[in-house]
Formats: structure tokens, C-alpha cells, sequence
């Protein structure tokens, strides 16, 4: 039961944040699952900033509108959510980095950090793994996902900063410039950008765009938890359906329309019927933890994923280094996420708000992938309820 006074839970949304991060996985590694590389997986993203634009509504809307807490407090907890996972996202890649490069190369990995441990981008080109060992210009080398993490920390910030102006009509105006950046980039360059710094100025058009939708979705909504719909076939539905949309392969002529209409129309409304629907009691908890694993498989597939075929390939016994590897990676993804969040991420965060005495009334953060993946069940919980607190 939900706690009076507390935001409404968004089971669906868990699960469906859980199913946007496993196909993350798959888009990065295609040729481990035979993928076809016209799928547009990587738009998992915008629907990662839509879904984050929701629940922080959620969560912090009326609190930020009334004054309950103010614009250092809820960046503190933006913060608070996002660090740790990302964090250890950091050293993995770092990890992965330095076993994989040449030793040649670990003064530039070494240069790379302090901007990595300040969540910063990094300002020069360097030797990274994905998608192959090579120089390459993203913005975070060490974890190149973590890019979208910058911009949803900048929009969920900025959000922060000027909730009070951010009124439905300032929101439809920052989405229609968004919106008309998006139509030039996706019949010209391709909308799949903001990971290197050639194509960053795509992320704040990606962002500026879903994180606004997210938003006016949620006050759309009422505020009101789920309408009522509680079936698992749709549930389960609505999870399918997004899974479709992001990997079924598209004709190439196809493909910069088809994307536009995901981005501006199909996805946001996938969001919407996953906030309307929620599944039974019976596969909530599955939903649940779909959710609470999103956030650590979005900032740590990556390097595990490398780490993981050096191991596979190490083993000359098998004959087969790269389809056990591929069999392997998705629930091994899954339970490194679990124990990291379960035993690195939880204990961190309630060590962290125990600190910060204001904040023992407030609810554990949302998640964020994608961007980093949002939490859809938030609640007001007591300090001593912080560790069992089942979020991302």
C-alpha cells in the first residue's frame, strides 16, 4: 500500500526501464547477437529521458512548487542517486581500459580520470574500447554510456534550478525548437548522437526534447497513481512493444522517418500507457526488479562485456569464445548490477543521506539511465526504511 502523502508507484515503468537497458546491451554488441544493424536500439536513450522526465515529476514536483525543498537540496539528491553507480561504472571501464590498451596508453587513461571522477567530459581524443580498440572522441572514455548521464543530470538540474518558469508553455516551446533540430539531424546526420563531442550538441536536442515530454506526460497525468488498468497481459504488452519498436529492423530509406516518429510521437506514448497500466501483485516484484537492476546494467555492461570475452577467449577449450560469451553477458550483466546496487549502491546512498540531516525525510532518488534509468516507484520512507528501499 502506498504511504499517504507519498508519489504513486509506476511498476510498469520499472519493468520497462529494465527491458530499454538489456536492449542497450544488445545494440552495443550486435555481432555477439547476430543483430541486424538497421534496429535503432539506440534510441532506448530519448526513451530513458522521457521515462526520467516523468518520474522526477513525480517525485519532486509538487515538492519543488511548494517549497519543501529547495534547489540545493534536490540537486543534492540528483547527485546522491546518480554518483555511486556511476562511479563504479568508472572503475570497471578504467579496469577494462587498462587490461585490454597497451601500457603506452595508460598515461592518457590516467589523464582521463580526474575529469571521470568529477563526472565531467573529457576533452581529448583517446584509445577506448568500444566499439573497437581504436582513437575515438567521446565524451566519457573511461564508460562511454555515461554520456547520457551528463545530459540527464543537465536537464534534471536545470529542471531544479527553474522548476518555477517551466509552466506548460515554456515546456512546448523548449520541445518544439528541440523537435525541429531533431527533423534537420534525422534526415541529414542521423539522430544517434551525443556520445563524442562531434556530435554533442545532438544530446541537448535529444534531451531538451523526451525530458520535457516525460515531464508535461506526468502533470498530464493528474499526478494520480496508475488509472486503475491492473493487467499483467498488458503490462507485459507495453514492455513488448517498446522492445519491438527499438530492435525491429527498419528499411534503410525508412530509417530517418521512422526514427523522427519514435523519438517525437511513439515513444512518449509508450511511456504514457506504461504509466496507466500496472501489473498484479503476483509479477509486480519482477517489474520491480527489473527496474532496480536498469541503472547498474546501463553504466557497467560495457566494460564487463569486454572483460567478459577476454576471459571467453582466454579458455582455449572452447570452441565457441564468442557465443559463450554471448550467452553468458546478459544475465551476467544482470547479477553484477544486482550486487553492485545491492550491496555498493544502497549502503552508499543511505550512508550519504544519513549525513545530510535535511534529507532524512526525503525518498531515496529516482535512477537514472540513460540516460541513466529513472526510478518509477518512489515513496517517502523513514530513515531506518532507506537500505530495504527497492529502487534504482
Amino acid at each position: 500500500m502506498r504511504q499517504p502523502g507519498s508519489p504513486p508507484r509506476y511498476a510498469t515503468l520499472d519493468g520497462l526501464r529494465g527491458a530499454a537497458a538489456l536492449v542497450v546491451v544488445l545494440v552495443h554488441f550486435p555481432y555477439l547477437f547476430q543483430l541486424h544493424r538497421t534496429t535503432h536500439g539506440y534510441l532506448a536513450v530519448d526513451l530513458f529521458f522521457a521515462m526520467s522526465g516523468f518520474v522526477i515529476g513525480s517525485a519532486y514536483d509538487r515538492k519543488l512548487r511548494s517549497g519543501a525543498l529547495d534547489r540545493v537540496q534536490y540537486a543534492t539528491l540528483r547527485l546522491i542517486r546518480l554518483y555511486p553507480l556511476y562511479l563504479a561504472g568508472l572503475v570497471l571501464g578504467t579496469l577494462a581500459l587498462a587490461m585490454r590498451l597497451p601500457v603506452s596508453d595508460w598515461p592518457l587513461i590516467a589523464s582521463a580520470l580526474p575529469t571521470g571522477v568529477l563526472m565531467l567530459p573529457f576533452p581529448a581524443a583517446m584509445r577506448t574500447l568500444y566499439p573497437w580498440p581504436g582513437v575515438q572522441h567521446y565524451f566519457y572514455p573511461l564508460d562511454f554510456p555515461a554520456w547520457s548521464l551528463f545530459f540527464e543530470l543537465l536537464a534534471s538540474v536545470s529542471y531544479g534550478v527553474w522548476h518555477r518558469y517551466l509552466g506548460t508553455r515554456v515546456l512546448l516551446a523548449i520541445m518544439a525548437i528541440c523537435a525541429f533540430a531533431l527533423t534537420v539531424a534525422a534526415f541529414t546526420s542521423g539522430i544517434d548522437g551525443g556520445a563524442l563531442w562531434p556530435t554533442f550538441h545532438l544530446g541537448f536536442a535529444r534531451v531538451g526534447y523526451a525530458f520535457p515530454a516525460g515531464l508535461l506526460l506526468y502533470r498530464w497525468h493528474g499526478g494520480d497513481a496508475p488509472s486503475g488498468t491492473t493487467s499483467d497481459a498488458a503490462a507485459f504488452a507495453v514492455v513488448a512493444l517498446a522492445i519491438g519498436l527499438l530492435v525491429a529492423p527498419v528499411p534503410r530509406a525508412w530509417q530517418a522517418a521512422t526514427n523522427l516518429a519514435l523519438v517525437l510521437v511513439a515513444l512518449p506514448a509508450v511511456v504514457w500507457a506504461a504509466s496507466r497500466i500496472e501489473p498484479s501483485a503476483r509479477c509486480a516484484p519482477w517489474f520491480a526488479f527489473a527496474g532496480f537492476v536498469s541503472y547498474g546494467i546501463y553504466v557497467l555492461h560495457v566494460p564487463f562485456a569486454f572483460l567478459l570475452q577476454d576471459l571467453m577467449t582466454r579458455q582455449r577449450w572452447l570452441p565457441h569464445p564468442l557465443g559463450v560469451t554471448a550467452l553468458a553477458l546478459l544475465p551476467g550483466v544482470v547479477l553484477l548490477a544486482w550486487c553492485v546496487e545491492r550491496f555498493f549502491d544502497v549502503p552508499v546512498r543511505r550512508a550519504l543521506l544519513a549525513r545530510a540531516f535535511w534529507l532524512s525525510a526525503q525518498p531515496l532518488p529516482p535512477a537514472s539511465a540513460g540516460s541513466a534509468p529513472e526510478s518509477s516507484s518512489p515513496r517517502s520512507p523513514a530513515p531506518a526504511d532507506l537500505p530495504a528501499r527497492n529502487t534504482p
